[in-house]
């Protein structure tokens, strides 16, 4: 059975759990993981009347979706994670129609990164929303939303220097590294995981550091193995990676595990160590920092010191909520008018039939009936269509009094969205 479309953006919500309420290690509790996709949409599509996608990253993750039902969603996601509800709501933010929109366009843009215009998210957003429509959970208000933000995100890349400078997790890592140690092509810098963030950190290590003394580490060997060829590193396999952490200075965590993959117990060197984890949930068990000569920074760390050099980028932001809030307006518009579509197309498709008819009669006649006619009668159909539409738009408190006049005076069938 097809599901129905919700009726308009009241029932269109955003939950967020990001860094504004909740620490690293609370986020990393309530991580949604790419596994879970296909279970929780189906569980998803069971219900009636919602439509989702969940975006989840080292800053936030977050539900987008349309229902009738707010508290029932919150439950199966719940269930999905394995976490109570009662605590889940303890750290999240609800928005609800254009609260909604704004807070999803503001995070398209960078806005509500930590570090202020990330240009990493949008990325995700958009690989995160492709597993969901994969398995049939979205639909086209939010295939329209996620347009919607990525020509917010350029425009706004385009037009402001929200973005200049450090503008990711990646880079704030490298230019802790720079602005915290000397000499650092004598540095030995061990880099675990060679995904999206690893392969940005990667690039700009290489493109900060002269002659960078680089190790790369992975699961698939072949994957690092082909960044390193790129950049002229060192690649070594996953099961040397503890011995490879212990005889480093630097080590970059970018991994997506579940769990920690470096606990107390795995270093073993006295020399000082610095380690940054830019994996969320924590990939590095916070215990290490009992040791004197370990120095531990996660994505919040990193974020507080990166944020210090960002002011003249905060002098952008009122230009970026101008775009947004344009692009805002523009999306609603779009989405108010669509309800009217139903009624549209039954009064245009009974304007045709009556056309027709009349066609049929002056045939009957004898009469000729020229091409040129013929057009004058269709853009006739066309304009009388266009004068409703136009009406429902603009007297959008009449609207379903017309609606309900149209439908009695012409006898329409009208289907629903």
């Amino acid at each position: 059975m097809k599901k129905l479309q919700p009726k308009n953006i009241k029932e269109f919500y955003a939950i967020s759990l990001s860094y504004v309420k909740a620490d690293t290690k609370i986020r990393g509790k309530y991580s949604f993981f790419p596994e879970f996709v296909e279970d929780f949409s189906n569980k998803i599509n069971a219900l009636s009347n919602t439509q989702i996608f969940v975006l989840s990253t080292c800053n936030r993750t977050e539900l987008y979706f349309q229902t009738e039902n707010l508290h029932h969603v919150i439950e199966v996601f719940c269930k999905q994670i394995n976490v109570v509800s009662n605590e889940f709501r303890k750290y999240i933010i609800v928005y609800k129609g254009k609260e909604a929109i704004k807070h999803f366009l503001r995070v398209s843009a960078g806005l509500e990164s930590q570090i202020i215009g990330d240009f990493e998210i949008i990325s995700q957003i958009k690989t995160w929303f492709k597993r969901f429509k994969k398995c049939n959970c979205t639909n086209s208000f939010l295939e329209r939303l996620i347009n919607t933000g990525i020509q917010a995100s350029k425009k706004i890349k385009c037009t402001t220097s929200i973005s200049n400078g450090a503008t990711s997790m990646s880079y704030a890592a490298v230019h802790y590294i720079l602005k915290n140690f000397n000499q650092i092509s004598e540095k030995k810098i061990v880099l675990i995981g060679t995904g999206k963030i690893g392969k940005n950190t990667c690039e700009n290590l290489v493109k900060h550091i002269d002659n960078p003394n680089i190790t790369l580490v992975n699961r698939t060997y072949s994957k690092a193995q082909e960044i390193a060829h790129s950049f002229n590193l060192n690649v070594e396999n996953y099961d040397q990676m503890l011995e490879q952490v212990n005889n480093s200075d630097i080590v970059i965590v970018a991994t997506g595990a579940s769990s920690p993959i470096i606990t107390k117990k795995d270093l073993y060197t006295k020399k000082p160590i610095t380690l940054i984890d830019l994996s969320i949930p924590s990939n590095v068990c916070l215990s290490v920092n009992e040791f004197n000569h370990v120095t531990l920074l996660n994505v919040d760390d990193l974020s507080r010191k990166i944020n210090e050099t960002l002011e003249q980028r905060n002098k952008e932001i009122p230009k970026a909520e101008g775009i947004i809030e344009k692009m805002m307006i523009e999306f609603i518009i779009w989405s108010e008018n669509r309800k009217y579509a139903p009624i549209i197309h039954a009064f245009k498709s009974d304007l045709e039939r009556i056309k027709e008819q009349q066609i049929k009669t002056l045939k009957k006649d004898q009469m000729f009936i020229s091409e040129k006619e013929t057009e004058l009668s269709n853009r006739l159909v066309q304009k009388i269509t266009n004068r409703l539409a136009n009406y429902l738009i603009t007297n959008p408190e009449k609207a379903d009094d017309t609606i309900n006049l149209f439908k009695e005076m012409f006898q329409l069938q009208v289907s629903k969205l």
